[in-house]
């Protein structure tokens, strides 16, 4: 099997996942519920915005789709020419293009992102918060941060 035939795979695979969580997420009667009680939850949020819930209140959402769309345009046209490479580099944008996939998906079906996965401390009673996010924004944070990383290792 070629490293095309690899990298649409794992496209695939990932997309398939993170629809497949999100989708269960949004079954009627769903409930959220502590995966390690003080630190972890899946719920079922609704975010409007970009990361981190950024620009939610905008009300435009086919804006943010735009903008999404056309980053993964560009993400994908990168991958295009590093398709062949031999380095970590297309696998990277893969994940990319995986997240930007997803998120894009849930935005022309509901108007939002369907987020699930809630990390956060308990200190004295007081919870905090990381801001709740799915299988796609993984993929981009997880493709985002090594292709940072392996960008410095090459000079």
């Amino acid at each position: 099997m070629s490293r095309l035939h690899k990298q649409i795979g794992l496209f695939g695979l990932l997309l398939i996942a993170d629809q497949l969580s999100k989708w269960w997420i949004e079954q009627p009667g769903f409930n959220s519920f502590a995966v390690i009680d003080g630190f972890f939850n899946i719920v079922r949020a609704h975010n409007t915005g970009v990361a981190f819930s950024l620009f939610a209140n905008l009300k435009q959402e086919y804006i943010l789709t735009g903008v999404t769309l056309g980053i993964a345009a560009m993400v994908s046209i990168w991958w295009w020419r590093e398709r062949h490479s031999r380095s970590v580099e297309p696998w990277l944008l893969v994940l990319i293009l995986v997240g930007a996939a997803g998120n894009i998906w849930d935005r022309i079906q509901h108007g939002y992102v369907v987020d699930f996965l809630d990390f956060y401390l308990r200190i004295n009673g007081q919870e905090y918060h990381w801001p709740a996010f799915n299988v796609a924004d993984s993929c981009i944070s997880i493709g985002v941060v090594l292709l940072l990383i392996t960008s410095f290792k090459k000079r």
